[in-house]
């Protein structure tokens, strides 16, 4: 801005210089001298100007170099700063990994084995308890044992008083009192019972009696029962002799008081033994087990049993006091639409002991058969008329 209104000074003084040449020549020497001299000054000014500019512009020019260079420096020693952070937390992460992994790995294998040292005192503990437990059950078991041994021996004992004379004092009860002694038999658990029946050295007799128990309780275990009935008609055997004959016969009565299906099959199998073969004692327990199928077969009503019950009739042997029951099988056939059993029962001569069964019978028959009955009647009676002439 200076240099320009210098330059524009020298301009205008220039031309009032040219403007005096022109208007006179008058103009003295003295004045183109003053002129000059005054141009002279003003260059020396100028000069004096532009050196004081130069100097502020080299002063500004410096503090801006400085500035820059300070900016600079700050630059880079924020560079620098943030080079060193990134560098020591790069390295604070590094060395922070190395020393996480080297906790882990050490921390690891301490845990692996405390964990290990943990689990085998464990383990070591669990055994021994385990152990001690397993000793403590076998002397628990060694108890029962011996004390399953003592029930079943004092049950035994029990079971073979009841084949003595004078049962029932040694236990303060009286000799007339067979209710007591048959309440206390029952009492006994049905393990209990079970070891008697099921130890051959015992007698029969005991664990006859061991057998007629179960069956009487509830729920009945029959099955010793039927286990010791076709064990009497085995070939050669002596049950029969040991237990007694009747005894033997009361007890397949005794299975007619238990209606189930084991019951049922456990009869049929026994009375198809009797009709097969040639087993001991057929006669002894034939008859009674026609009558104890024949009423289970009618409360459960298992009609399949007619068939066997007909090939058992030719050999039944009916007593005069049995006509009850020889009426229940009448009334099984009747039942389940077999009339031919009825008219074999009539044919086979069971009825003739027994007028009332046979009206039965014939009632049974009159609708199945009405021929039958017409010409059964008329037979009788003259039967009966022949017997009163010959008379």
């Amino acid at each position: 801005m200076k240099k320009l209104t210098i330059c524009l000074l020298l301009v205008v003084l220039t031309s009032l210089s040219y403007a005096q040449q022109n208007q006179g020549a008058q103009k003295s020497e003295s004045e183109i001298e003053a002129l000059k001299k005054r141009i002279s000054e003003l260059e020396s000014k100028l000069r004096t100007v532009e050196n004081v500019e130069k100097m502020e512009l080299a002063a500004k020019l410096a503090d801006a170099q400085a500035k820059l260079r300070n900016a600079e420096v700050d630059k880079f020693r924020r560079e620098l700063k943030e080079a060193n952070d990134e560098w020591l937390w790069t390295w604070i992460q590094r060395f922070v990994g190395l020393i996480s992994i080297f906790v882990l790995i050490v921390g690891g294998a301490f845990w692996f084995w405390l964990r290990s040292r943990a689990d085998q005192l464990i383990a070591n503990n669990v055994e021994r308890s385990l152990n001690e437990f397993k000793e403590a059950v076998a002397q628990v078991n060694a108890l029962k044992s011996e004390l399953r041994i003592l029930r079943k021996e004092q049950a035994a004992s029990m079971l073979e008083d009841t084949f003595r004379p004078d049962f029932g004092s040694e236990l303060g009860y009286p000799k007339e009192n067979e209710e007591r002694r048959e309440v206390a038999l029952k009492e006994l658990s049905e393990e209990t019972l079970l070891d008697v029946f099921g130890d051959n050295r015992y007698l029969i007799a005991v664990r006859h009696k061991a057998a007629e128990v179960l069956a009487s309780k509830s729920p009945p275990f029959i099955s010793p029962l039927l286990e010791l009935l076709n064990s009497a008609i085995d070939p050669g055997s002596d049950s029969a002799a040991e237990i007694g004959q009747w005894r033997l016969r009361d007890s397949v009565v005794l299975l007619v008081e238990t209606e189930t299906s084991e019951t049922y099959e456990g009869l049929t199998k026994f009375l198809n033994r009797l009709l097969t073969g040639n087993p001991e004692h057929k006669d002894l327990f034939l008859t009674w087990t026609v009558f104890s199928l024949a009423y289970v077969s009618i409360r459960l009503n298992k009609r399949e049993s007619a068939s066997i019950l007909r090939r058992a009739i030719q050999c039944l042997d009916v007593r005069s006091d049995e006509d009850q029951a020889l009426n229940n099988l009448a009334r099984l056939f009747d039942i389940f639409n077999e009339p031919i059993g009825i008219k074999e029962i009539l044919t086979n001569g069971l009825t003739d002991r027994m007028p009332d069964v046979e009206t039965e019978c014939l009632e049974l028959l009159q609708k199945h058969d009405p021929d039958f009955v017409e010409e059964w009647k008329a037979e009788k009676e003259a039967a009966n008329t022949k017997t009163e002439e010959s008379s």
